[in-house]
């Protein structure tokens, strides 16, 4: 299974995905930069569609938005619900993010939510977002610390076995590091809006939030290892959980941070 296929099959099997938990944290991104009636939207991984309809209702009937996705079964749900609202300037496109183009300076905002760090290229996409973008016009992304969803204590387990597994998190996981990237973009006016969504999970729940080898990650050295070397590494990532366990339980962090950047 290739790495896209591999993103499509886990996705397509979130169909349940909707909640007011997932609803809420994706359109917060709204919160710190919202589209004007008239405006046209690029909402990339739209899921289940929840910016694309919310940013579908801010710039009304004289504006539009574009969803891209290609988990199918999600962009089913998506436009199930586009239709119960009666949205007419929602299009939904099953496209990759790396191969989608748009016409320079087309979009007034474009918004990801909990995606960019699955793309294989990321300064790559970023400097697209840039052209596509009218001058004025702003990119909204979440992204993860570095430390969120327990990363470090997977890695520092396939580490003990000799295997160097690339951090999901790493490239956009400090705010110096957002910076970066975005300013090598030629974006400006960066605001980075931590928020700690994480919480005290008990030992048991803490272990089982890996199974020792799904990484989302394009160079997934665990995809060619051999099923006792795989539960070896799962053994060593529940010590190294079991080593975090504190009265409280282990923390799990979720420190995501909402990021805005603009193209002036």
């Amino acid at each position: 299974m290739t790495y896209k296929q591999e993103i499509i099959a886990h996705y397509n099997g979130r169909t349940n995905y909707d909640n007011d938990f997932t609803l809420n944290r994706a359109i917060a991104l709204l919160d710190y930069a919202s589209p004007f009636p008239g405006q046209r939207v690029l909402d990339v991984a739209t899921g289940t569609g929840n910016i694309a309809i919310a940013a579908a209702q801010k710039v009304g009937t004289n504006g539009s938005v574009i969803g891209i996705d290609i988990a199918t079964e999600l962009l089913k749900i998506a436009q199930q619900k586009i239709q119960a609202k009666n949205l007419s300037n929602v299009e939904l496109i099953e496209v990759d993010v790396k191969v989608y183009q748009a016409e320079p300076e087309k979009f007034d905002a474009i918004y990801c939510s909990y995606a960019i760090v699955l793309f294989p290229n990321i300064p790559k996409i970023i400097e697209n977002w840039y052209r596509f973008l009218k001058f004025g016009g702003f990119i909204a992304f979440t992204c993860s610390s570095e430390n969120s969803y327990l990363a470090l204590s997977i890695v520092e387990a396939c580490a003990k076995h000799g295997i160097t597994l690339p951090n999901l998190h790493e490239p956009l996981g400090t705010p110096e590091r957002i910076q970066d990237v975005l300013t090598q973009a030629k974006f400006t006016q960066i605001k980075i809006h931590p928020r700690q969504m994480g919480t005290y999970l008990s030992l048991e729940k803490a272990q089982s939030k890996w199974n020792g080898q799904f990484w989302a990650h394009i160079d997934n050295p665990l995809r060619q290892l051999e099923p006792q070397k795989i539960r070896q590494i799962k053994a060593s990532y529940d010590d190294e959980i079991a080593a975090l366990e504190t009265k409280q339980g282990v923390w799990h962090e979720e420190l995501i941070y909402y990021v805005v950047a603009r193209k002036a």
